[in-house]
């Protein structure tokens, strides 16, 4: 039989009935759509509140002992109401039920963890009954090392679960197990990772991602108006996009499926006609030179100066020892011969920002040491910026035209990227200023 392909549904793709009518001519327009990941029913409406949330206020209340009813009661009528509507009977209810009387009890297996699982656990079993399919629990198929990794045996155990080519199955996404054997969940937007682990356990010819976009853009829609489309992106641009803010895919969902070189397909639940968009291998040609301009805010720079830094060995290594010791990850470290700059993120840094400018004065005895807060991160990516004559002039010359003042630059040495600083305030300017040199 030909390799299967894994689809997962976002929680817009779950958020009611006509939504699962939907994914169900899906399965039934393609035989290969073999394995269905769904996430937990999203928001019907802008004033909805989110399932997962509903599950957080749950806990929080069950937990102090507190009456829960509120917030439990608009869980039971998503669930059932999706039932209802569907036309099908369902074992939704006993389980409902099992789980509001250990929550009464306060069972102390019922983890936060566990609890927020259940939004994504009840619509797989809801899913699987109205497509005939079979019901195969993440938990505890899925296990987590202790450095939350995925471990080896897991692919072993889900390729043995999901073994019949000729079945449909239906998994729960968000979740799996650590070693203590309890539940654990991923990130928020984790069932992107689980459908990206079961394609590589699977070996699947494509993981298609059907969510409420038919695709990516090259830039923010909300920054951009009629940003063009990204038909196909490699592995390493989405990584790119992904982490600097093009939110479309969890970006720990690349590793998976790139590892196998398994081709990921964004795709639109709401316009299944529209091809989305194919995530890949390096593409041969490029139609232009950048794929696609991403920004986030919330960034610090730590400035940090010192005569004859260069020849102080050990001068790099040291500061970010100081950072480490304080839990502090950074994102960029551009230096100079006497100065070196390092970006943070600025939550993390209020925490700890005190210890870590006095530690970095005590051990370094810089000249200067000054942190410069509301930075905004802006990656412009693309293969077909390598090895071109011209690309940063063009994008510093559109920023100086718009009178940006770029605070920060980095260029890999991959060249496929070109990170820039700028002043928070200034970011969506930056972005549209950027997109409109090398795509209008």
């Amino acid at each position: 039989m030909t390799k299967r392909i894994v689809c997962k549904f976002g929680g817009s793709s779950v958020a009611d009935a006509t939504q699962f009518q939907k994914i169900k001519a899906l399965v039934a327009a393609d035989k290969k759509r073999r394995v269905i990941v769904v996430s937990a029913p999203g928001k019907r409406n802008s004033k909805e509140t989110k399932l997962t949330d509903l599950l957080y206020s749950t806990y929080d209340l069950a937990s102090k002992g507190l009456d829960f009813s509120t917030p439990w009661t608009l869980i039971r009528e998503r669930y059932l109401g999706i039932c209802t509507d569907l036309g099908i009977k369902t074992h939704v209810t006993d389980d409902l039920n099992a789980l509001e009387k250990k929550l009464k009890s306060q069972d102390p297996d019922v983890t936060t963890d566990f609890l927020v699982s259940r939004g994504e656990f009840l619509c797989a079993r809801i899913m699987a009954e109205y497509l005939g399919a079979t019901f195969v629990d993440a938990f505890p198929m899925i296990a987590f090392d202790d450095r939350y990794r995925v471990t080896a045996k897991s692919y072993v155990d889900i390729a043995a679960s999901l073994s019949d080519e000729n079945a449909l199955y239906v998994v729960p996404g968000f979740y799996g197990s650590d070693l203590q054997g309890q539940v654990k969940t991923f990130s928020r937007g984790g069932s992107d990772i689980t459908g990206a682990i079961l394609a590589n356990a699977l070996e699947a010819s494509c993981y298609e991602n059907w969510t409420d976009v038919s695709g990516m853009l090259m830039a923010d829609p909300r920054i951009v108006a009629g940003a063009l489309p990204i038909e196909y992106v490699s592995y390493r641009e989405i990584r790119e996009l992904s982490y600097s803010g093009a939110s479309v895919l969890h970006d720990e969902s690349i590793a998976p499926c790139r590892a196998k070189n398994i081709p990921i397909n964004i795709r639109n639940t709401n316009r299944p006609e529209d091809v989305g968009t194919i995530i890949g291998p390096t593409p041969a040609e490029t139609k232009r030179p950048i794929t696609g301009v991403a920004g986030r805010k919330g960034f610090s720079m730590i400035y940090i100066e010192k005569g004859m830094m260069n020849k102080e060995i050990g001068f790099g290594r040291r500061i970010l020892a100081v950072l480490e010791n304080e839990g502090l990850s950074y994102e960029l470290c551009p230096s100079a011969i006497d100065s070196m700059s390092i970006v943070v993120d600025t939550k993390a840094l209020a925490a700890v920002q005190e210890t870590v400018l006095e530690d970095i004065q005590l051990q370094m005895r810089p000249d200067r040491i000054k942190v410069f807060p509301g930075i905004g991160l802006i990656a412009t990516v693309g293969h077909g910026m390598t090895n071109k004559v011209g690309i940063a002039a063009k994008l510093f010359t559109a920023l100086a035209k718009d009178e940006i003042n770029v605070r920060i630059i980095d260029q890999g040495s991959s060249q496929i990227n070109i990170i820039v600083g700028v002043d928070e305030n200034q970011m969506e300017k930056a972005i549209g200023a950027i997109y409109e040199a090398f795509v209008a």
